[in-house]
């Protein structure tokens, strides 16, 4: 693998000795803001045959290095209209909207533009009525392509994204709280990230500020409240403090954050178990009240520094630190145990968690150099650092009307270091650009759980894993056809599960996959499309692959699993564009898709009850469809933002159910979509005030194991108003959840086993925010960092 890296760093190296000439100018649009990644040619005079050409920067400007003195130079890029002209060293190209794809757009200049870029979708901020939707998680909200739900944001079809901020990649969420919306100059939602990125990575959201101009200090506050209406004790303040200072071509910035978190879930479950003992099938049914609490605090920092070198060379490096300073849970379960039709006990389990005596903290760094050499190699080269420790302690007390009491306690302590290194080269060639680089992550994790009071065995695991990946893409634009763009990625990957006290369940694995991606912008007329295909992967996260086994009451309990398999699934996506609509459609085919299930516990080849809650791998494809379509028009001060969507899936499953004469049951997770829509309203008033009205709703459905068993609804408003003569300070009160109908009842079929809960979530909350800039300035920092997906899979397992 090494050697087709040296192998293609080889070929762009001589590429760029063996340049001569050099033209230079900059590409903009009719408000004179730069045009990222348009296609500049020279083509030949005589037959039009292309001799070479570049890509332009974020910032517009591009560098053609040619020994040709003379020719015709082409600018093409989605959505603008084609420009042909003679080149001349330092000249400034201004592109046109193409007006075909405008027509009949009444209100252009107040609604949020949006165009295909090749890799997804680039939505103007500036100017357009976003710039005031309040923080950066604001205007994500509301951003074509994306959809938020009680999970948090989601790429439409494609799932949580990776974020990146001028390049840099968020590690902290609370940073999308701190950006302000009139700091953004755009957001790029890709749906299909090339091979550049962790073959995990199945969606990328770029989020491009606003040029700060000029040296000096600056700082911004901010700071919030939110109360639950449901629950007195559910208060939860926030306050951050950010600095940034330039000075000439070095950046120092810096920040520290702190949140105080809670929450608490209402709810009522039935579990229902089908076993055979000593030939006959039992029933066994657990019907509980559960009420579950969680406060925590936490600390974040980070300090870092930008150096611009020289023009297209820069270097800095970044720290992060978070540390959990309080953790405490509880939960309460009442619990009627009906055997057979007969009630044969009554459980209480009261279970706390809380920090244990160890470190609860994690640290991060990067380093990073990016830049051009000979006006067209362009490098960037990232190695990063990830630590984290994590300590834990469990303790339940049980009391049964027919047995015994229970008290048991659990102690859990992690560390996970990992290492990463990336590095990308790329070179303008024909019509486009090549692109070639390497990343390596090494992780290295330890597991210690304990258990006493009850016959589960302990476990001390550690967990080795070893990423080596190459990857190449070429991306070209072919005039009045569009833009293509192919990539392919592979990855070779060693993973050891090492348990002392379990040895059986050690393993060892080495995968090796070629993961390739295809993609097409073009325009039908006034429409711009796109078309794209990628192939993904997803691996357990570390805690999932943990063979110890947690206790929750004496018959739920919940492991990992050390032999569960990467899941890889096959994407196709289809993008349209006409004036304020967007049509997105994905279709997805996962094998080996990853799970919760639930099943009976064999212990010693006996089964009594317990049920045992872990991850698995289906042995079926899982195939699944979302089609949504996003309305943005501007009506007078009223802006709707309109998604509305339906996601079918379709798999079946033979489930061991000992009711069967067979020992066998289908079970069927068709026929059952869920449908979704999300409508947003913006009234952007006089003196700085704005109004805000919204609600998400989600009918019954299924989704992966599960059916949604009521329809959801969070209507949600706000107000805000800004302050003082520049806008920087910024009073915003708002309510989620207002007619409390934002809960989730969900039931699942195991075949022996079936589980049907109702839950009241702790969602309705009023909070009230502030937020004041002094002479801010966004970092200039451009750190992309390296093994993205490692990081993130050594979450908490809590």
């Amino acid at each position: 693998m090494r050697r087709v890296i040296v192998f293609s760093m080889a070929i762009l190296t001589a590429l760029n000795a063996s340049a001569k000439g050099d033209w230079r100018g900059k590409v903009v649009d009719e408000k004179g803001e730069p045009v990222a990644y348009a296609n500049v040619a020279v083509l030949s005079r005589t037959d039009s045959t292309v001799l070479c050409g570049a890509v332009t920067e974020e910032d517009g400007t591009f560098n053609i290095v040619t020994r040709e003195s003379d020719g015709i130079m082409m600018v093409a890029m989605i959505g603008y209209r084609t420009q042909y002209l003679k080149p001349v060293d330092g000249m400034v190209i201004t592109m046109k909207d193409d007006t075909a794809m405008l027509e009949g757009a009444m209100i252009r200049e107040f609604m949020p533009k949006t165009k295909l870029t090749g890799e997804g979708m680039q939505t103007t901020v500036r100017g357009s009525v976003l710039e005031n939707a309040g923080n950066a998680a604001d205007v994500l909200a509301k951003t074509p392509g994306l959809i938020k739900n009680q999970n948090g944001l989601e790429v439409i079809g494609k799932g949580s994204p990776l974020i990146y901020i001028n390049g840099h990649k968020l590690t902290d969420s609370s940073e999308l709280e701190r950006l302000q919306s009139n700091e953004i100059q755009s957001i790029e939602v890709i749906s299909n990230p090339g091979a550049a990125y962790d073959a995990t990575v199945r969606a990328v959201v770029r989020i491009k500020t606003i040029k700060r101009q000029g040296d000096g200090f600056g700082f911004s506050v901010n700071a919030s409240d939110a109360q639950s209406l449901r629950w007195d004790k559910g208060n939860d303040p926030s306050a951050s403090v950010n600095v940034n200072y330039r000075n000439g071509g070095v950046d120092y910035f810096g920040g520290i954050n702190y949140s105080h978190g809670s929450y608490r879930q209402l709810s009522e479950a039935e579990t229902t178990s089908y076993y055979t003992k000593s030939g006959v099938v039992n029933e066994l049914k657990n019907i509980g009240d559960i009420d579950g609490i969680f406060q925590g605090q936490n600390l974040y920092a980070n300090a870092g520094v930008n150096w611009q070198i020289a023009d297209n060379h820069f270097m800095g490096g970044k720290l992060e630190w978070g540390k959990q300073l309080s953790y405490n849970g509880a939960t309460t379960i009442y619990s009627d145990v009906i055997e057979n039709g007969t009630s044969t006990d009554k459980l209480t389990t009261v279970t706390t968690d809380e920090m244990g005596g160890g470190p609860y903290f994690n640290l991060g760094a990067n380093l990073y150099y990016n830049g051009v050499i000979g006006g067209k190699m362009g490098i960037d080269i990232n190695f990063d650092y990830y630590g984290s420790s994590e300590s834990v302690k469990n303790a339940s007390e049980e009391e049964s009307s027919s047995a015994s009491d229970a008290d048991i306690a659990a102690n859990s302590n992690n560390d996970a270091h990992m290492y990463a290194g990336k590095a990308v080269l790329s070179y303008p060639i024909w019509m486009g650009q090549l692109q070639a680089g390497t990343e390596e992550a090494f992780t290295r994790r330890s597991d210690e759980y304990g258990i006493t009071g009850v016959a589960i065995p302990s476990s001390s695991a550690t967990v080795i894993e070893d990423n080596y990946a190459a990857f190449a893409s070429y991306g070209f634009m072919l005039p009045k056809l569009g833009m293509f763009n192919a990539g392919v990625r592979y990855e070779y990957v060693h993973y050891a599960y090492e348990d002392a006290v379990t040895p059986e369940n050690n393993l060892t694995r080495n995968y090796g996959n070629l993961f390739p991606t295809l993609s097409y912008a073009g325009a039908a007329g006034p429409v711009q499309l796109m078309l794209n295909y990628s192939s993904k992967t997803r691996r357990p996260d570390y805690s999932s692959l943990s063979g110890a086994i947690r206790y929750n009451n004496r018959y739920l309990w919940q492991s990992g699993n050390a032999k569960l398999q990467p899941e890889i699934s096959h994407n196709l996506g289809l993008t349209a564009i006409w004036n304020f609509v967007t049509v997105m459609v994905n279709y997805t085919r996962t094998d080996d898709a990853i799970m919760f299930w639930s099943s009976p516990y064999v212990q010693d080849g006996v089964i009594d009850g317990v049920v045992l809650v872990k991850p698995r791998n289906l042995d079926v494809p899982y195939r699944n469809l979302s089609a949504f379509v996003n309305l943005t028009p501007t009506i007078g001060p009223w802006t709707l933002n309109y998604t509305l969507g339906a996601m079918p899936q379709w798999f079946k499953l033979t489930l061991d159910d000992p009711r069967e004469a067979g020992g066998k049951r289908d079970v069927s997770f068709n026929g059952k979509p869920l449908f979704i829509a999300q409508l947003f309203n913006t009234f952007t008033l006089k003196r700085g005030w704005q109004l805000e009205l919204g609600t998400t709703v989600q009918s019954k459905g299924i989704i992966q194991n599960a059916y949604m068993k009521t329809t959801y609804c969070d209507l949600t408003a706000a107000v805000q108003k800004t302050l003082l003569r520049d806008g920087s300070l910024i009073l915003r009160l708002e309510g989620s959840d207002l007619l409390g109908l934002a809960n989730m009842d969900v039931g699942t079929d195991f075949g022996s086993h079936t589980i049907d809960q109702f839950n009241m979530m702790d969602t309705q909350r009023v909070k009230l925010s502030l937020r004041y800039n002094f002479n801010t300035a966004q970092s200039k920092y451009r750190g992309t960092g390296a093994g993205a997906d490692n990081k993130a899979r050594m979450g908490s397992g809590k």
